[in-house]
């Protein structure tokens, strides 16, 4: 297992390869996560513990903005709000030394675009990943065999350049048409799937099909997908 770290503002930014046990991501294959943490929750795993997953989770400001499923500045329902992952977050937090927090140069860019050659790239695995810079993503996607990302940031004018590589996160056919003006493909939570979109084909209602490595149309307008995706709230 390989990863960059960098630091940027107040965030402590990792991708890495390695491989899942999640067969809804990956059949086993190695793959590129991305992860953006604040730097608090950095200094909070390396220097504390016993503290839990509340004030851990409650520390993603900066790194979660003001998507609404952040604990910091929303309800806290992120999927990834569970303890193993938590767990996971923890470890690789732990593994990060206080002398690898420099900021992104030439030669940690050329190790990452090395990283993702003909790899499925899984943008935003905790953290938001319209943070990431424009010409890293961009160079990511370039040599990746396939890859997905998703942004609940798409409504905001920052974020614009991000449409051609994720999917705006949303939660009604009326954002996914917002969402469309912006020139952003949606993915759409659904409560009742009667969005104008295709279902998911990792998803429990298609019977687990495929998996997003293998499928890959979770990859903004540049991707393979044309349509907007959507999958059950469960």
């Amino acid at each position: 297992m390989s990863k960059v770290v960098w630091l940027e503002g107040d965030n402590v930014f990792v991708v890495r390869k390695g491989k899942t046990s999640n067969d809804k991501i990956s059949d086993g294959s190695a793959l590129v996560q991305t992860y953006t943490f604040s730097v608090q929750q950095w200094a909070l795993a390396t220097t504390s513990k016993g503290f839990g997953m509340k004030k851990f989770f409650s520390l993603d400001h900066s790194n979660c903005l003001d998507c609404p499923f952040s604990l910091g500045n929303g309800n806290g329902g992120c999927y990834t709000h569970k303890f193993q992952q938590y767990v996971g977050f923890l470890s690789l937090l732990r593994s990060i030394k206080r002398e690898d927090l420099t900021p992104l140069d030439r030669n940690k860019q050329a190790d990452i675009v090395e990283m993702c050659f003909n790899t499925y790239v899984r943008f935003g695995t905790y953290g938001e990943p319209s943070l990431m810079p424009t010409k890293v993503v961009e160079a990511m996607v370039w040599v990746a065999k396939s890859w997905t990302g998703y942004t609940h940031q798409w409504n905001k004018d920052w974020a614009k350049d991000y449409g051609q590589w994720f999917m705006a996160s949303v939660h009604s056919q009326d954002e996914a048409l917002t969402a469309s003006e912006k020139a952003y493909r949606s993915f759409i939570a659904t409560t009742d799937g009667s969005e104008d979109a295709v279902s998911c084909p990792a998803s429990k209602e298609m019977g687990y099909k495929s998996n997003c490595a293998k499928c890959g149309l979770c990859s903004g307008l540049v991707g393979k997908g044309k349509r907007d995706i959507k999958i059950l709230q469960h």
